[in-house]
């Protein structure tokens, strides 16, 4: 059975209350996200105790989670806390008021933890094999770094956005001599951790900030993709972000597309956590993420309960899980995804194709999702399709490889396929595009002796003669209905490889 669990994340600059259903085949969906501005760290005084004034607008804000909670019905609530209630030197009695007037139990978590659940949350969702991870909290700043996809180095800085603005920013935005301080501070700190030290791993930015610094840039360039997820940005693209926002008065910075109005007065200090963290690891680029800390504490509960300690690869259960959410017919979808195979392999060994392992990897992952805007109206299906996996995060997915599924996906035909992929022309070469085409047509073809789904198969022979291609289908049953479908459909093939195709279907022996 399905059930809902939530997750109330009180962090030094917010309280974020987020709900998952955790579906019965093992997939999670988030259901509801919402926070509270609530900047916890400006509220520690002098001696580390939360102020009254804190305290209470923490108890306001669980008040309504706690009711939001109710309305969801939610299985279990799982509330943590990080920076500022594990810095105040008056947690238990925090957590005692919380326990009391709200009936919640707060998980202090320490900064390990904090970092570990953070790192659990991406390796799921990242391509990287390897890596660096840093969430800038308001009051404290985690990095991990992890190879093969496994933990192997964790470190918790008792700084972050907000303590940093109030320990060396004395305005609204920060003058050019305080910069310099701040950035020598940040460049010492980070050069003590000898594992850190010029690794030359790429990075992988959690959390608000880092995924504002990655929408602003966007918003610059005038990005294609609306999201920020698994986006890569270079050196150049940060110290960019950094210019634009460094010239603005303070007015100007709330109103920047792409940045949050609460985080205008701590950006450019966690702009220097990620500039100076970025010189000091002589990271090759740095890739942003839309997963971090409450995923890892889901994740890392329901690994548990199911006793697993690996995951499938991020990609593939990504895809099925999407397939799941639409209704598709995964016994059909597997059908077309076993013939395009059959298919790409056969055009590969005669010549006729130049393609790759690669090439069959994206070319089954498209497979899966093939027609994927059938749930939303049998007309305009492609359209359909590729917006809905365009607009779809794809864990482990890059935004190039992510249009390519997308293109492959929804191939309907060579003008279809121009139309989309129009806007991100740039990204691939003439030779991708061709070779997409034939994929994309590969899929429809595929589809096409596949629409009744009943599995009658069996072999599929190839052969050339005088420059065209032969293809003979072996049967079990009744051909008469693929027949007309594959006809009607085999122009597009035809184009892709620039040859006539034969066909005949026939019974098997």
């Amino acid at each position: 059975m399905e059930k809902k669990i939530a997750v109330i994340d009180i962090g030094s600059n917010t309280i974020r209350l987020v709900i998952y259903r955790i579906k019965a085949a093992g997939g999670i969906k988030q259901i509801e996200n919402m926070k509270v501005s609530a900047r916890l760290q400006n509220h520690l005084d002098d001696r580390q105790f939360l102020s009254p004034e804190g305290i209470h607008i923490l108890l306001e804000a669980l008040r309504v989670f706690r009711e939001i909670i109710s309305l969801h019905k939610a299985a279990s609530v799982k509330v943590f806390a990080t920076a500022a209630i594990r810095k105040a030197k008056n947690r238990q009695e925090i957590k005692q008021k919380v326990k009391r007037e709200i009936g919640l139990t707060i998980n202090v978590l320490s900064g390990q933890k904090e970092a570990y659940f953070g790192f659990l949350g991406i390796i799921q969702s990242t391509n990287l094999d390897e890596g660096i991870t840093i969430d800038i909290g308001g009051g404290s700043t985690e990095i991990t770094r992890f190879l093969h996809k496994k933990i192997v180095n964790s470190h918790s800085f008792p700084f972050g956005a907000l303590s940093l603005k109030k320990e060396f920013i004395k305005g609204q935005l920060p003058e050019a001599d305080e910069l310099r301080e701040l950035s020598s501070f940040l460049y010492r700190n980070f050069q003590e951790v000898e594992w850190l030290s010029n690794c030359r791993l790429p990075i992988i930015g959690i959390g608000g900030n880092a995924r504002n610094v990655g929408t602003i840039e966007q918003a610059m360039k005038n990005y294609p993709l609306g999201s920020v997820h698994l986006y890569e940005m270079g050196l150049k693209d940060i110290l960019n972000v950094k210019e634009k926002l460094g010239s603005l008065p303070f007015q100007d910075l709330k109103g920047v597309e792409g940045l949050s109005r609460e985080r205008a007065d701590i950006i450019l200090p966690a702009l220097e956590v990620f500039l100076s963290l970025y010189r000091s690891a002589s990271a090759p680029f740095f890739q942003l993420s839309q997963k971090g800390i409450r995923d890892g504490i889901i994740i890392d509960a329901l690994n548990r309960k199911n006793h697993k300690q690996d995951q499938l690869d991020p990609v593939d259960q990504s895809l099925h899980e999407l397939a799941a959410d639409y209704d598709m017919n995964v016994g059909k979808k597997e059908l077309i995804v076993t013939t395009a195979a059959k298919l790409f392999g056969l055009f590969r060994k005669e010549g006729i194709a130049d393609v790759s392992d690669g090439d069959l990897q994206d070319l089954k992952r498209a497979g899966y999702v093939y027609n994927l805007g059938e749930f939303i109206d049998s007309e305009s299906v492609s359209q359909h399709t590729f917006y809905l996996l365009l607009n779809r995060n794809i864990d482990g997915l890059p935004h190039r490889e992510r249009i390519k599924i997308a293109l492959l996906a929804s191939y309907h035909s060579k003008a279809s396929f121009k139309q989309n992929m129009k806007p991100f022309k740039e990204w691939f070469s003439e030779q991708d595009r061709q070779k997409m085409k034939f994929l994309g047509s590969l899929l429809k073809f595929s589809s096409a002796v596949n629409c009744t789904g009943r599995s009658i198969f069996r072999d599929i022979q190839l052969y050339m003669r005088n420059d065209e291609v032969h293809l003979e289908l072996y049967c079990n049953g009744s051909w008469l209905v693929e027949q007309q479908e594959a006809e009607k459909h085999m122009k597009h093939l035809e184009n892709a490889l620039g040859k006539n195709i034969s066909l005949k279907f026939s019974m098997q022996n």
